[in-house]
């Protein structure tokens, strides 16, 4: 979901990447299939933070990291281990020890962070909870495109342990 971003900024002369999260490298016709790849349920934040450690390791100097959301806070837990220059976090998830019961929380993540269904198993966001928590102020028929370009099967465990467990470095 970070194309136009790409381009907008290599458009000003930013070399710049967009790293596809662990299990995301495949075609959205692949990832949305059904059910979901039963791997996707096994993922975790430490498994994701290591995979972006990785891919950033292997650059030439610290880059300049952003993130929104869950993507937000892992921007604030790969600066903590001191591995990019700089970190823009956009409407980040939050940490460890930090819980609100807003409404419009529990309304937008909490069948992501339920206790009440199995971690391990994958969950892909209905249309209508993509509307409510993204594309609320776009016209219907952008609201449609997005969902159907962006929105794959996530992981319960990442946004689960993000508010329940300590990341280890």
């Amino acid at each position: 979901c970070w194309e136009h971003w790409v381009a907008h900024f290599q458009a000003k002369g930013y070399p710049c990447l967009a790293p596809d999260w662990p299990g995301r490298s495949q075609p959205i016709e692949v990832l949305r299939k059904k059910p979901p790849d039963p791997q996707l349920g096994q993922l975790t934040l430490s498994r994701v933070l290591d995979h972006f450690a990785d891919v950033i390791q292997s650059l030439g100097e610290k880059p300049i990291i952003i993130g929104h959301s869950m993507g937000g806070l892992v921007v604030q837990l790969l600066l903590q281990r001191n591995l990019a220059a700089a970190g823009i976090a956009i409407d980040s998830a939050p940490p460890m020890g930090v819980f609100t019961v807003k409404w419009s929380f529990l309304k937008s993540n909490w069948p992501h962070i339920t206790p009440f269904a199995p971690q391990g198993h994958p969950i892909e966001m209905t249309f209508e909870r993509f509307q409510y928590t993204f594309v609320n102020t776009l016209p219907l028929a952008e609201q449609r495109a997005a969902y159907e370009r962006y929105v794959v099967p996530e992981s319960r465990r990442v946004p689960r342990k993000s508010l329940t467990a300590k990341i280890d470095f």
